[in-house]
This record gives structure tokens, sequence and C-alpha cells, in this order.
């Protein structure tokens, strides 16, 4: 199994692999649990309910920058006067002769026509929005178990995203059991990649700053906890992107990031070598530039109607 491992999976770099093989997880199944006395000092904390107020204040700020952009109309978004066209990209209206946009929209993919100031908002939009990983092209048996399993328990319309999240809680939950931490923050990281292609996007934020605290600490396969491990880039990226569209900045979000660390850990802090203030700190160092071409306030807390639950 190594052997294959080796030839299949990527070089492992000084970051912690997100990418998930099918080698990876058939490693796991066939462990023989040769770490349980240390997986059990690890995993004696208990979860707690935690006050989901946070998450409502910045799922609110997301749906004020998520919302659609442009006009369907073929009209200027300025003068509204009709225009005619078949291809994507920049147009000069011939009567008030300014420049507008014509392109896809990412909520309903109808051809829009917005204005050039709403250019870098609608590229954000795009951008915040990931494709649906479908574990079933290299886990197909486990995804069609699980999917015939929900289907027995009565669940019915079952989108491809709900078989998803189950195949995920499940083997997350058993390669934790395992020892495989490494494998579990990738696991996790996945379920924040489903949150985002359902425009959850608090929540896949929250999910995301899991994955870098459990980075912070150097999880692996062994049941070990190895701290200075740098930050995947892959997560940096989805990090941005997320922080981009919702104009927030790091040092701002501190609220929301220890939600993700008390709503999330499933470890002991004892046997975390890094804590939850010492991971934020390394956060606020990594986006300190980003931070810093955002002017913007701490949101107020409010509340608001918010029907999708973790």
């Amino acid at each position: 199994m190594q052997i294959l491992k080796k030839i299949f999976s990527k070089a492992k770099a000084e970051e912690i692999r997100l990418e998930i093989t099918k080698y990876d997880v058939n490693e796991m199944k066939d462990s023989d649990q040769k770490h349980q006395n240390k997986v059990h000092k690890d995993l004696e904390k208990k979860l707690e309910v935690k006050d989901r107020s946070v998450v409502m204040v910045y799922e609110k700020r997301f749906i004020g920058k998520f919302k659609k952009l442009g006009n369907t109309h073929q009209k200027c978004p300025y003068c509204r006067n009709a225009y005619k066209t078949l291809t994507l990209g920049e147009k000069k209206c011939v009567k008030c002769s300014k420049t507008f946009m014509v392109k896809k929209r990412v909520q309903d993919l109808g051809t829009v026509a917005y204005p050039l100031e709403n250019k870098k908002q609608f590229d954000l939009q795009w951008t915040a929005i990931s494709k649906v990983k479908k574990f079933k092209f290299y886990l197909n048996h486990e995804y069609v178990y699980i999917e015939q399993e929900l289907k027995k328990k009565g669940k019915i319309n079952l989108q491809t995203t709900d078989v998803m999240h189950s195949v995920i809680n499940a083997y997350a939950k058993n390669s934790l059991n395992s020892g495989y931490y490494e494998l579990y923050t990738a696991f996790i990281f996945y379920k924040a990649e489903l949150m985002r292609s359902e425009q959850r996007f608090s929540e896949a934020l929250v999910y995301y700053f899991y994955v870098h605290f459990l980075q912070n600490n150097g999880v692996d396969n062994e049941a070990n906890f190895q701290a200075k491990n740098n930050m995947n880039k892959e997560l940096r990226q989805r990090i941005v992107d997320l922080l981009d569209l919702g104009n927030i900045q790091i040092k701002e979000s501190k609220d929301l990031f220890d939600y993700a660390v008390e709503h999330l850990s499933v470890f002991s802090q004892t046997r975390m070598s890094v804590n939850t203030y010492k991971s934020y700190k390394i956060l606020i160092k990594e986006f300190k530039e980003e931070d810093a071409q955002k002017q913007v306030k701490k949101p107020m807390r409010s509340f608001v109607l918010y029907t999708k639950a973790s």
C-alpha cells in the first residue's frame, strides 16, 4: 500500500496535504489502530453547542455582497438603451457612450449587463464559488452505499451535496478515531468546499479557520502533533477568496475564529502545542498585506434569519 501511495499521491511538501486519494482512505481502513492510547487522550474534549449569532452576523455581510448584479434585459446598465450582441465581454453603449460588461452571472448563469464599477465584486462572486468535488469518482462504493442508506431512512430528493456531506462526516469520524489526523483535516477542508458550493460562505470560513488551527498544530497520520508547518497554499487562497468577497479583515474577525475552534475542535487543548490565540496571531501575520488593502469596521451584532444548519 505504501508503494501505491508513493506512485499515485503527490509528494509531501512542508505544508500539510489537503488532497484525498483512495489510497489514503484504504490505508486508514486497513489500519490496526495501533495509536488508540494516544487517540483516547487526544479526544477527551466533548463538543458543546455554541452561540451561532456570530455566524449569523458574518452571513448577513456575505448575503449583501453576493446579491445579483446586472440586468438580463439586454439593456445598457447606465441609460437602459437596448443592445444586441451574442458575445461576452466589454461593450460600449451606442447612445451614452459608456463602457459596460456583458457576462454570465454566477447565481443563475444568466447573461447580464453590469457597469464597470461592479466588475471587482462581480468577479469576486465567481471566485467565491467552488465546484463540488465528487468523491464518487474514486470512492464510488462508499458514495453509492451511503446514498442507498439515506434513501432507506426516508430521505427524498437527495442532492449530490447531501450525499457528499454524509460521506465526509462518516470518513472524518473514522479517520479521527484511527489517528489519521491529517486525513481528518483534509475531510474537514472538503466539508468547507462543499459549503462554498452551496453558498454557505460564513460556515465555510469557519471550517477553513479550523483547518488552519489543525495545521498550526502539525497534525499527521500517526496521531501526532508537530508544530511549525507552513500554511497550505490552497487553503490560503480559499480564505483570501471569502475574505475578499465579504470585505473582511482577519484582524477584525477574531470572534469568528474563536467560534470555529470552540465549535469544531474535538481535541483536548492540553494536547495542542499551538493554542487558539497563537493560531489567530499566525493568521493575522499571514494576511497582513491583504488586511491593509481593506478599510472595514467590525460588523455590529444583529440577529438575522439563518436557515441552513451546519
